[in-house]
């Protein structure tokens, strides 16, 4: 199988043409944005409202199931649209859907508002993964994935401090968020479409085929899935039942995230140098190990921070590299469905892995958490030796 190549004319360092990418990369700021304040907000709003946390819990996960109840759908969609205008048309809903949430309130209304945002966040997330890998040469490919994280992950961080900004109370907080996710859409309207993947919208691929193509791609997606989800909701509770007061529990996971803010570019291009699953293979094994460390430099801060701040970087780089060895493995044809199965593996990770992460600390509390995360990194670390010794 011919993995994909490039057909766009290149910038210095390999890399891609630029005006095009950065605004990409700009849209990609915008969903991380929303990924970064809606929820939050929703869920201070529905608090104060007297909602109990199961439904709280059943808004915020609305968006993933819709993810994975689109996922067969979206390839087409793109398909129809172009990557350009995907990418434009799913933001745009997402800004009217963030637009009337304070006229429609309460649970029912929001679990549908949330699933709706899911639906049109999807198709500008699996179309920017598309564009990119598209553009990309398989020596630039990590550090574009790379980038790409970076700016996702700098709009989860900037969502929390707009809320910051803007309070969370009355209609403010809401067309504000909307506001700036139009602004982030804004570079697109002024780029060229990107090359046609040159898809065969009436050849069936099979999802099983596709897993049986690339079992580590996949299993990447997944494991990301289930230890990014438990790690930002249970990190902090882990650090309460571990003695810290409640400021400094939030701030393991400020430290985790910033670790997956700053290393993705580095792994990225470490990546390119390296191959992608060497770097995903060591990624796992410090994801593996780290975890396992935490619960012995709790007391030793110079320790603590370092740690879950390169443990957050590796473990997101599952997700990161996983989706750049998705554009080595699949054809141009291919790449469409197979991103979207990807997203959905990632989302369906998402989905579960609180609850089984929660589990696993009321089996052994607290520290079943790292256990849980170290043994679901060990799973990829496995995978990857497995593939290489076939």
């Amino acid at each position: 199988m011919e993995p994909l190549r490039r057909r766009a004319s290149q910038a210095p360092f390999g890399l891609p043409q630029s005006l095009p990418l950065v605004a990409v990369f700009t849209a990609t700021f915008g969903v991380g944005l929303v990924f970064g304040f809606q929820p939050p907000l929703m869920a201070f709003i529905l608090e104060r409202g007297g909602t109990s946390s199961f439904a709280i819990g059943a808004v915020t996960s609305a968006s993933a199931i819709a993810v994975i109840a689109c996922g067969p759908v979206y390839p087409r969609l793109i398909d129809r649209l172009g990557l350009r205008s995907a990418i434009i048309v799913g933001t745009v809903a997402v800004v009217a859907i963030v637009f009337v949430m304070p006229i429609l309130q309460g649970v029912a209304a929001w679990v549908a508002l949330r699933f709706l945002t899911g639906c049109a966040l999807g198709v500008s997330w699996i179309a920017s993964e598309i564009w990119l890998n598209t553009v990309s040469t398989d020596q630039s490919r990590g550090t574009v994935m790379g980038i790409y994280a970076t700016a996702f992950a700098a709009g989860v961080v900037a969502g929390p401090l707009l809320l910051e900004i803007t309070g969370t109370a009355g209609w403010r907080p809401f067309h504000v968020g909307a506001l700036c996710l139009a602004v982030t859409t804004l570079p697109l309207l002024f780029v060229s479409h990107p090359p046609t993947t040159d898809r065969d919208p009436h050849r069936r691929q099979e999802p099983l085929r596709m897993l049986r193509s690339a079992p580590v791609v996949m299993l990447a997606a997944l494991i990301a899935g289930l230890v990014e989800s438990v790690d930002v909701s249970l990190l902090p509770v882990f650090g309460l039942h571990r003695g810290l007061d409640e400021r400094s529990s939030l701030l393991l996971v400020t430290v985790f995230l910033a670790g997956n803010v700053l290393l993705q570019l580095p792994i990225g291009s470490l990546a390119d140098r390296l191959g992608r699953r060497v770097v995903l293979a060591a990624c796992s094994i410090v994801s593996m190990i780290g975890p396992l460390l935490l619960p012995s430099v709790m007391s030793a801060p110079w320790m603590l921070w370092p740690l879950l701040f390169v443990w957050g970087g590796t473990m997101y780089g599952f997700y990161t590299q996983g989706i750049a060895l998705l554009g080595e493995s699949f054809t141009a044809r291919e790449l469409a469905n197979a991103n979207a199965l990807f997203v959905m593996v990632y989302c369906a990770g998402g989905v579960v892995g609180p609850t089984l992460g929660g589990l696993a600390m009321d089996f052994w509390n607290p520290n079943g958490l790292v256990v849980f995360v170290s043994g679901a990194a060990s799973l990829l670390a496995v995978g990857i030796i497995a593939e290489a010794r076939r």
